[in-house]
């Protein structure tokens, strides 16, 4: 059949009564979406099967009509399309999706990188959604990802749409949280606490006496990561008696070495004395203000002490080298793929304990001036 004729294709008539005279049962009124299938949207629609997947994956070759019938069907029903590979006896696609924030970051790229070689040995394609803060971004690369049929789904940070959860519990989708923990919905997690790393690398530059602190960090709507690095800074300033002053606090492009530059030349342009040590949210915001402070001739760390959080490749060559928090991409991206492996082959959904986010120092970091 011609898929540009599918808006004139002839209606099926319906199928006779079983023997006995007993009417067919209307299968339009199902609701779990598990159990709903391509027949049923095309029944309540009032269209062929084939109609209703030409309505789905090219709906400019059907009418405005007919597509409109076929969404109205697709949402009485509460019915989630499965992937072509469904239809196979198995069931099974060996599919993997993971939503992630960017391939912009060297360390989500290289747990992306580590996730594909460790899946790809045993045979599975991974999908990758890059969906930054956006909570519709996740919703619709989630939902289309689940059409195509992967039997997992990884997500970056516990902050998702509400949505998107609903949509994997209602379809079973086996799914994990990665880079953060779960304490808030208790689902399944393989990750580390950016809470405690920042609290951990708060101290450090406590223990060495400074008590004039600024800060650096990027948007963090949807961004769970950074409210807890945020948080973990700040409660551990807090027990020494200390808070950063409005002034000193300021938010920056999260991926752009310019947001550092931009962050430092802001705080430094505040009222007030001027802050001895930096906590940066991330090292690419520490690149910048490290940069940033050599161009308007402060010494670091003698006059300003900077530390980061990640420990990206750069962070050990820079001059001077960073103290950060090492955040373990490449482990988490091994731990993930056995795991998946785990649920899918084994059925076992047993996630191995937090990993840890090792605190590196290195020379950005020193007594404030006044204590040398």
């Amino acid at each position: 059949m011609s898929p540009a004729k599918s808006a004139r294709t002839p209606q099926p008539t319906a199928a006779p009564p079983p023997a006995g005279g007993a009417p067919e049962r209307r299968r339009a009124r199902r609701t779990n979406p598990t159990a709903v299938k391509l027949d049923d949207v095309a029944r309540v629609a009032g269209v062929s099967t084939a109609s209703v997947s030409r309505a789905l994956n090219t709906p400019e070759l059907v009418s405005p009509a007919l597509r409109e019938r076929v969404v109205k069907a697709v949402r009485e029903l509460n019915w989630v399309p499965n992937g072509p590979a469904k239809a196979l006896a198995s069931l099974r696609t060996r599919t993997v999706g993971a939503l992630i924030p960017t391939l912009g970051h060297q360390n989500f790229a290289l747990l992306v990188d580590t996730l594909q070689r460790e899946l790809g040995k045993a045979r599975y394609t991974l999908f990758i959604g890059c969906v930054d803060n956006s909570a519709e971004l996740r919703i619709q690369q989630g939902f289309k990802m689940v059409e195509q049929g992967v039997e997992f789904l990884v997500l970056v940070g516990e902050a998702q749409p509400q949505e998107l959860y609903d949509m994997l519990d209602s379809r079973n989708v086996a799914h994990v949280i990665t880079y953060a923990t779960s304490r808030k919905t208790g689902r399944p997690c393989i990750g580390f606490d950016n809470y405690d790393a920042a609290f951990r690398i708060a101290g450090h530059l406590l223990e060495l006496g400074h008590t004039n602190f600024a800060m650096i960090a990027p948007p963090d709507q949807m961004n769970d990561r950074i409210q807890q690095r945020i948080a973990g800074a700040r409660d551990r300033l807090a027990q020494a008696g200390i808070a950063i002053r409005p002034q000193h606090f300021t938010r920056a492009d999260s991926r752009a070495i310019e947001g550092g530059r931009m962050g430092l030349r802001a705080i430094l342009a505040a009222p007030g004395s001027r802050p001895t040590a930096l906590i940066c949210a991330n090292d690419y915001l520490a690149s910048g203000a490290l940069i940033e402070a050599r161009a308007l001739g402060i010494s670091v760390p003698d006059e300003l002490s900077v530390v980061g959080f990640d420990d990206t490749e750069m962070s050990a060559h820079l001059d001077p080298p960073l103290t950060t928090i090492r955040v373990p991409s490449r482990e988490l991206g091994e731990e993930i793929a056995r795991h998946i492996l785990r649920v899918l082959e084994e059925g076992v959904n047993k996630p191995p304990p937090l990993l840890e986010a090792k605190l590196v120092m290195r020379a950005s970091t020193a007594p404030p001036p006044t204590q040398r």
